[in-house]
C-alpha cells in the first residue's frame, strides 16, 4: 500500500506514526457518522497520532472533522470550493488536544453565513502554522467555547475575515453557558486585511447580532510580528 509520507518539519511537531490518508485503503477509518455524515469529507472520532497529508479536499460543504482526537498533524492538503447551508470550516475541530495544522491551502470557503478555514472548538494547546488562507468569508481562524493556549503563526491571510484573522466566540449567559478561552496567540502573520481588527473577542447568542469584548480578559491577543503584505 503506498502510503504518503510528510516532511520532517512537520513530524517532528507531533512524533506521530505515519498513517495513510483518506481516499486509500484505510478510507473506512475516516468515514463520516451521524450528524457529519455527509457534510464533511473525513472524519476522525476518537483518534490519536495520526496524520493526513498531501489531499484534495473539494467542492463539499466541509473538509475535515475532528472530534475527542489529540496528538493529529493535517499537513499540506488544499481545501477549495467549499460551500453549503451546513459549511462550518475546512478543518473542524472540538473536544480535542494538541492538533497541529501546518502547511495547508484554504481558498474559497463559503456558506449562508460566515465560514471559516479552521475552527476550533473546546480544543486546546494546538498549533496552525504556515497555511494560506485566501477568499474566506468567515475568520481564516476561530476559537470557541473555552478553547485555550492555540497558537496561530508564521501564516498568510488574504481575502479574509469577516471579523478578524483570529475570533473567538462564545454563547455566554444569558444567550447559553458557553466559557471564554485565554491563552490563544496571533503572532507572526502576514495579512491583507478585509475587516478592521486582526483579534476580536464576539459573544451572542442564536438569533442575536455580534457583541464584541464580552470576555474579560479576552481569551485571544495579539502575539506580535504580524504585518501587512
Amino acid at each position: 500500500m503506498r502510503r504518503i509520507l510528510l516532511p520532517a518539519t512537520a513530524a517532528a511537531l507531533t512524533g506521530a506514526a505515519l498513517l495513510a490518508v483518506p481516499g486509500m485503503a484505510d478510507a473506512a477509518a475516516y468515514q463520516c457518522k451521524g450528524a457529519q455524515k455527509g457534510v464533511y469529507k473525513a472524519c476522525l472520532y476518537g483518534q490519536h497520532d495520526k496524520k493526513i497529508s498531501g489531499r484534495t479536499f473539494a467542492n463539499a460543504q466541509n473538509g475535515i472533522f475532528i472530534k475527542n482526537s489529540r496528538n493529529i498533524t493535517i499537513s499540506k492538503n488544499t481545501f477549495k470550493n467549499l460551500r453549503g447551508p451546513k459549511g462550518y470550516a475546512g478543518v473542524h475541530v472540538q473536544d480535542s488536544t494538541g492538533i497541529t495544522i501546518i502547511g495547508n491551502t484554504f481558498t474559497k470557503l463559503s456558506n449562508a453565513g460566515n465560514m471559516h478555514g479552521v475552527y476550533l472548538v473546546r480544543t486546546s494547546r494546538s498549533r496552525i502554522t504556515k497555511n494560506t488562507f485566501t477568499y474566506i468569508t468567515g475568520d481564516p481562524v476561530r476559537v470557541r467555547d473555552a478553547s485555550s493556549y492555540n497558537t496561530v503563526d508564521a501564516n498568510t491571510m488574504h481575502h479574509s475575515g469577516k471579523y478578524a484573522l483570529l475570533s473567538e466566540w462564545a454563547y455566554l449567559p444569558p444567550y447559553g453557558s458557553e466559557k471564554c478561552g485565554k491563552g490563544n496567540v496571533l503572532r507572526n502573520n502576514r495579512y491583507r486585511l478585509t475587516t478592521s481588527k486582526q483579534v476580536k473577542v464576539l459573544s451572542g447568542g442564536k438569533g442575536s447580532p455580534p457583541r464584541f469584548g464580552y470576555c474579560h480578559p479576552a481569551g485571544v491577543k495579539d502575539g506580535g510580528g504580524n504585518r501587512k503584505i
